[in-house]
């Protein structure tokens, strides 16, 4: 199963494992660490992002890279800019947006995250990186 870090467009935060998220179905169900025996059925409208991670903790020392200089060429350099003013720098093969939304693999590799599903109704804007 998934480890899953999920941000809610209201600022909430739920960590979990789902065997059954895809951005294709309205919602998924998370078994949050808090209470790993029950799930609780995730749905997409209300959410910023779902991050899945390595550990969901994570090293909060670490300084993520946010320059593509260091990272060899996947997809597009993208830099996605959330509503809530909070920057994602990473790769996408996005060409155009999908009314739902996106993965994005981050650009630092030392990341927590191994990749994230970006909400599209969460997003003020997607520069690419040139």
């Amino acid at each position: 199963m998934n480890k899953i870090v999920v941000h809610g467009s209201d600022g909430k935060i739920y960590k979990g494992h789902s065997s059954d998220f895809t951005p294709m179905l309205p919602y998924f169900h998370l078994a949050t660490i808090e209470k790993p025996a029950d799930s609780v059925k995730i749905w997409l409208e209300n959410l910023k992002a779902v991050f899945i991670v390595v550990d969901f903790n994570g090293d909060s020392l670490h300084k993520d890279i946010r320059n593509f200089n260091e990272i060899p060429f996947f997809g597009r350099h993208v830099v996605v800019n959330f509503r809530d003013g909070e920057k994602f720098y990473g790769t996408s093969e996005l060409t155009h947006r999908d009314p739902a939304g996106f993965y994005i693999f981050p650009a630092d590799p030392d990341s927590n995250i191994i990749r994230a599903f970006v909400l599209s109704s969460a997003v003020a804007s997607v520069d690419i990186a040139k």
